[in-house]
């Protein structure tokens, strides 16, 4: 049987910078395995209550970060020649990210860190933390190094 190392990742994104090098981190990875990549985007929608009018606003807004936060994805992705896929979806992102995984049978989960002090972390959790706990997949954590970290 000729099995790849791995045959589907999933990396996440939110569309902000420290996941680039998350999402660099996927294509090279892919471009060395074979994988197929999957660009999961969640959008967090727990906490929004709005009546019908305004859902169809939230919605538009949402629809609007989802595709800005793919298509850094979408560029780098096709300029590397590599075979992929996108998804949005809503509600919480490490119960989404993992939960798609297990759906298309993910080898791999690929998630950028910001690194965060201790305190934030604790007081705003972790999606990468988060992820490795529940996931059944190895879990990729990018770090990405802000000025502060950088000592």
């Amino acid at each position: 049987m000729d099995e790849k190392l791995y045959q589907k990742i999933i990396v996440a994104t939110d569309g902000t910078d420290y996941v680039k090098k998350a999402i660099n981190t996927a294509i090279s990875l892919s471009k060395l395995t074979g994988a197929e990549l999957y660009a999961v985007y969640v959008a967090d929608v727990s906490n929004i209550t709005p009546t019908s009018a305004e859902w169809v606003l939230v919605s538009e807004n949402i629809k609007k970060e989802s595709d800005a936060a793919l298509e850094y994805f979408k560029m780098e992705a096709e300029k590397a020649g590599v075979k992929y896929q996108t998804i949005s979806l809503s509600g919480s992102a490490p119960g989404e990210i993992v939960q798609y995984a297990n759906q298309i049978n993910a080898d791999l989960i690929i998630v950028g860190a910001t690194g965060k002090k201790t305190l934030e972390r604790i007081l705003l959790g972790s999606v990468s933390e988060k992820i490795v706990r529940t996931a059944k997949q190895q879990v990729l954590i990018v770090r990405y190094d802000t000025a502060e970290n950088k000592n």
